[in-house]
């Protein structure tokens, strides 16, 4: 069984405080587990995905605007496919590179799988059993579809499935 200073599962904002715990004790021992793509919640389906998507809007919302001012400008089409290729495209480079960062460190190891407890302080994960007398549950959150009467009958959209459209 391998013995860690200290487990995190999750790889969204506890991993502020990876690298601060490296530089203080150059020697510990780190496990990092997710299930999903490193990133957290924030990266992979949340804020930074949904920013990448509202500057090409504010880019069209200023250039009706610029009629005001006097300034004949025309918005030919918009590439939605592009639009969101564009999105995809960044989130998966930062996703890479927080991949790379994590398997290559000498003080990580990380496990892309998922864990689960197996007595206090020992968690198996990919098969094996690990144990730390640390263990950092920072597992982001879940979509909560609200009790909306009818809802079930129309098609919605999630902060999961609207980033994953292809045409409006």
């Amino acid at each position: 069984m391998k013995q860690y200073d200290l487990i995190i599962i999750g790889t969204g904002s506890a991993m502020n405080i990876v690298d601060p715990m490296i530089q203080e004790n150059p020697n510990i021992r780190i496990a990092v587990i997710d299930k999903d793509e490193p990133g957290g919640i924030c990266l992979t389906r949340g804020c930074i995905p949904s920013k990448i998507l509202l500057y090409p809007a504010e880019l069209v919302r200023t250039i009706e605007k610029a009629r005001d001012l006097g300034v004949d400008a025309r918005i030919a089409s918009i590439n939605f496919h592009m639009v969101m290729e564009r999105m995809r495209t960044l989130i998966n480079n930062d996703i890479d590179q927080i991949r790379e960062g994590l398997s290559s460190s000498k003080n990580i190891d990380y496990y892309h799988a998922p864990a689960e407890f197996v007595s206090p302080y020992t968690m198996r994960v990919d098969g094996a059993e690990i144990t730390s007398k640390m263990i950092f549950l920072c597992i982001g959150s879940k979509i909560n579809i609200p009790p909306i009467k009818g809802l079930d009958k129309v098609k919605y959209h999630t902060s999961d499935t609207v980033l994953k459209l292809t045409k409006l």
